[in-house]
């Protein structure tokens, strides 16, 4: 009892500082870009020593909009992503939206780190045919009766934030990680833990504080 005691105090003397110095509210936008090969991909390519060509194909990169709300300690994102896929012979925009909720908390006042969850909206739609659809593991598409059923069947996933203040300015990097868990099935929750590390994508953000 004692020792939870201890642990719990020295908590709350970390966050509390934290929480105090923290401004009460803070509001960024900006532009990010992701690399869409895993990390496990990265490693892989580094080891075939073809990764500068891997960096070099555009349709390897996600680009879009990332939006930030910090309340002390809570932060919400919004990231907004649109990118190029080739499934079989089909070309696709592939466009996602993540929304995640977590913590926040600002070091020394030179950077800042976040972590949250949320769900990772993904849609495809086929540039000869306009018409949106998601995909399976093994990417046969699977037939909708709506596009909510998209949302439904997107996974929820982790996002973990390191920004680096440049006055107004904040330039960070950010790791993406899909879970298997979807809003589909509501009730396996343990697919909320079964994403593999490697199988993350790194992106990074250029964000402007708006106050």
């Amino acid at each position: 009892m004692k020792k939870r005691f201890v642990i719990s105090l020295l908590i709350v003397c970390v966050l509390l500082p934290t929480a105090l110095s923290a401004a009460l509210l803070d509001l960024s936008i900006g532009a990010t870009a992701q690399y869409n090969q895993p990390l496990g991909q990265i490693k892989t390519d580094a080891e075939d020593e073809v990764l500068m060509d891997a960096f070099m194909d555009f349709e390897n990169y996600s680009l879009g909009a990332d939006v930030r709300l910090k309340v002390l300690l809570a932060q919400v994102d919004l990231v907004g992503k649109f990118s190029q896929e080739t499934i079989g012979t089909e070309k696709y925009t592939k466009i996602e939206t993540l929304a995640t909720a977590g913590i926040s908390m600002d070091l020394l006042g030179l950077a800042r780190i976040g972590f949250g969850m949320g769900p990772n909206w993904i849609v495809r739609m086929n540039n000869d045919t306009g018409e949106f659809t998601i995909f399976d593991d093994n990417d046969d598409p699977v037939e909708l009766d709506n596009l909510g059923d998209t949302f439904m069947n997107s996974p929820v996933a982790y996002r973990a934030t390191l920004d680096f203040k440049l006055g107004k300015m904040r330039l960070g990097v950010n790791y993406t990680l899909d879970t298997e868990y979807t809003f589909e099935k509501p009730a396996e929750v343990d697919k909320l833990f079964t994403g593999k590390f490697d199988d993350g994508k790194f992106g990074v953000s250029l964000l402007f504080s708006l106050f």
